[in-house]
């Protein structure tokens, strides 16, 4: 544990540094940028990106539950 030690400290390190170069693209982190003009802008740009991945899970997950019913509803059939 000992030996780990300084490799774990190392990494928490390197990334606690350069966390802020890689957390968005330049459109994104300036747009986003607190007390600028352009907020709402990267505002937008974070909800739509959260749009955008939940769509896909919501239709998968009522596809599973309308799976699962049918599935529960007659056993013996095949879907």
């Amino acid at each position: 544990m000992i030996k780990k030690f300084p490799v774990i400290v190392g990494t928490i390190l390197l990334f606690l540094v350069t966390v802020e170069n890689i957390v968005a693209c330049p459109a994104c982190k300036d747009s986003f940028t607190k007390g600028s003009g352009n907020a709402s802008v990267g505002d937008s740009y974070s909800w739509s990106i959260l749009f955008m991945l939940t769509v896909p899970l919501t239709i998968l997950t009522i596809a599973m539950i309308m799976i699962g019913k049918r599935v529960r509803q007659n056993p013996n059939s095949i879907i």
